[in-house]
């Protein structure tokens, strides 16, 4: 009994100063449990392959310190990282709970400190109590820092789109910066047991590491709770327009202060032909006939997709439409994530219409959802068309490359099977 509550204490102490952090929406006590669970079951997978390991790089390299260290390198850094790592992607990062930046942190220091607490029973029970404080004081602080990297990597991943191994390289080279510093933590405290370095120095060496990581964690934890989905609402836009009545400027949405029409929540852009200006809904110019969509060279991509255009006239896919239903939003548990302070948490859906084609639909946001700068309830969207979210602007691409639309000025209202002209 006292075995486990000397495993247990500083791993539910540490636990609780990470968990602590998220200051707009603390995670389920639920969810941390299962995944600090996970992260205890993980040691054994780790004690599998750690011992693999270890008998094939001995049995190449022989017995020595070289070979222990090019162990801590290659086998027992990469292995307890990535079992940590499967502890969470295996459950929390699949869970809505999952839904801002700063949960890999959080979720990853509640696997890391399991699988501590597991390797505290083992070490208390074979050394004493006496390595109680430099277990607690060290070693599982700085599972939950080496895993944070990798955590931080999750967060990340689920912002990026969602192309080939885009998402899949992030995640890898988060798990490879936890893995290296694991091992050289290791390696310190190794040179220090081996007489390499005197004792003390190694430690010295060793927390002067940990404060630093310490300190870059802090910083990017900060940072993400500073920009929480979950800290304030969503900026409001404002906007401009000339009445369509009596062409007097004022504010979209609001009445006209001169004729008290409605001034509609449309937008204007430039003919890049003729430079006359148009209305946003509008895809061929009304002065010379030039069309007013987008013309670029796109990615290869069998699939309806989203892309940005850059600066130099280029396409970069945002996201891939791969599922009947998409979620639009700020928040991470989305599909499509969008990280602009104008987007609502749960801005918008793409589902999939019996066409082959997708229908946007809004979700109540509070800046609203525009195709082709007309702001819409649900619409279905034809190759080329313009679709914004707050201020984030995308361009919709069907399977096929169409021909630039030459007809008609506005994409047909909510679930109108007819092609948008």
């Amino acid at each position: 009994m006292e075995t486990l509550a000397l495993s247990l204490i500083p791993c539910v102490l540490w636990l609780l100063w990470f968990w602590f952090q998220d200051w707009y929406d603390r995670e389920p006590l639920r969810t941390i449990l299962w995944t600090f669970l996970l992260g205890a079951v993980a040691t054994l997978p780790a004690m599998v392959f750690n011992t693999v390991g270890t008998l094939v790089l001995s049995g190449l390299f022989g017995s020595n310190l070289a070979s222990e260290w090019l162990i801590l390198f290659l086998v027992v850094g990469p292995v307890e990282e990535a079992v940590k790592l499967w502890a969470v992607m295996s459950y929390a990062y699949r869970r809505p709970e999952f839904d801002e930046p700063v949960d890999g942190v959080i979720y990853g220091a509640a696997a890391a400190l399991g699988f501590a607490a597991a390797e505290n029973v083992l070490y208390v029970s074979r050394f004493g109590s006496e390595i109680f404080i430099v277990r607690g004081i060290l070693s599982n602080p700085g599972h939950a820092l080496f895993a944070a990297f990798w955590g931080l990597a999750l967060s990340q991943a689920k912002m990026l789109p969602n192309v080939g191994s885009v998402r899949a390289r992030t995640i890898v080279r988060g798990w490879m910066r936890a893995a290296l510093l694991h091992a050289l933590f290791d390696v310190l405290l190794s040179a220090g047991q081996h007489g390499v370095l005197p004792n003390a120095l190694a430690i010295g060496i060793v927390a002067l590491l940990m404060l630093a990581i310490f300190a870059y964690v802090e910083v990017r934890t900060v940072r993400h709770v500073a920009r929480s989905p979950h800290r304030q609402g969503t900026m409001l836009l404002t906007g401009l327009a000339p009445c369509s009545n009596c062409g007097r400027v004022g504010t979209i949405g609001q009445a006209c202060a001169a004729c008290g029409a409605r001034i509609p929540e449309r937008e204007m852009r430039v003919c890049p032909a003729c430079g006359r200006e148009q209305r946003a809904d509008v895809t061929v110019c009304l002065s010379c006939g030039a069309s007013l969509l987008p013309v670029t060279s796109p990615p290869r991509v069998h699939q309806p997709h989203l892309v940005q255009v850059l600066p130099d006239g280029r396409e970069q896919i945002a996201f891939i439409l791969d599922r009947p239903v998409v979620t639009v939003g700020k928040t991470l548990d989305n599909h499509f994530v969008i990280d602009d302070p104008t987007v609502s948490k749960h801005h918008a859906k793409f589902v999939r219409h019996p066409s082959g084609g997708f229908v946007v639909v809004d979700l109540g946001s509070t800046n609203g959802t525009y195709v082709n700068g007309q702001r819409v309830r649900e619409n279905l969207l034809r190759n080329g068309f313009e679709v914004r979210f707050g201020r984030a602007r995308f361009i919709y691409r069907a399977v096929e490359r169409a021909v630039p639309i030459t007809g008609g000025e506005s994409p047909p209202s909510r679930l109108d099977p007819r092609p948008a002209t």
